[in-house]
């Protein structure tokens, strides 16, 4: 990326505070992928864009190269996602979503199909039919999708795992067997753990060099 304006739509995965009024941000974004930033003043009242990188918030954002990182420059808040953070199932799972993309995608990795699948999972964790009894399944068919999209699903699988990799997102949550639930746990737990092991990894070999 340049030093020029970059503007795109992303998502808030992690904030945390850095000094007396500013935040430091990650973001996984549409042009971008996932971009790390800092937005200046942003935790102090007269901030015109607090509310519009809230977690899990989805805002149309302009940024910069600062001397050492990006800076946010601009954010206008298209969903500001307040019901998440009103109801502890609901923020807890799209915590484990937002988690896996910071753990799981490297900074400036653009991948449209992720994307997708990050805005379709804030969706349904948003959605009526989200419950405490499906919340289980629903954040295993997003970890099938994720790991699809990441290239670490084997050729041989379990044909539960086959079936939903092409299925809607949280299908088959109230018709899955208990025996093909904890096939589907034991088989996805390794994947995952190996995904994750090498994205830092990866992340450790640029820091070196």
């Amino acid at each position: 990326m340049s030093y020029q304006l970059h503007q795109t739509e992303g998502i808030v995965l992690k904030r945390w505070p850095r000094g007396e009024g500013d935040a430091v941000l990650r973001l996984y974004t549409k042009e971008y992928g996932g971009v790390t930033l800092v937005a200046k003043g942003i935790r102090l009242e007269k901030s015109k864009l607090r509310g519009a990188v809230d977690l899990f918030s989805q805002s149309a954002i302009g940024f910069i190269a600062g001397k050492e990182t990006y800076r946010l420059v601009h954010a206008d808040a298209q969903h500001t996602r307040a019901r998440l953070h009103e109801d502890f199932l609901r923020y807890r799972a799209a915590g484990y979503v937002a988690d896996l993309f910071c753990r799981g995608v490297a900074d400036g990795e653009a991948d449209l199909h992720l994307w997708s699948l990050l805005e379709e999972s804030i969706s349904c964790i948003l959605g009526d039919a989200f419950q405490e009894k499906t919340t289980a399944l629903f954040l295993r068919s997003f970890e099938i999708k994720f790991l699809k999209q990441l290239g670490y699903l084997p050729e041989t699988m379990p044909q539960t795992v086959r079936a939903m990799v092409t299925a809607p997102l949280g299908s088959f949550i109230n018709i899955l067997p208990l025996e093909d639930r904890e096939e589907l746990s034991l088989f996805l737990r390794p994947l995952l753990e190996d995904a994750l092991a090498r994205q830092w990894d990866d992340a450790q070999a640029v820091s070196i060099s």
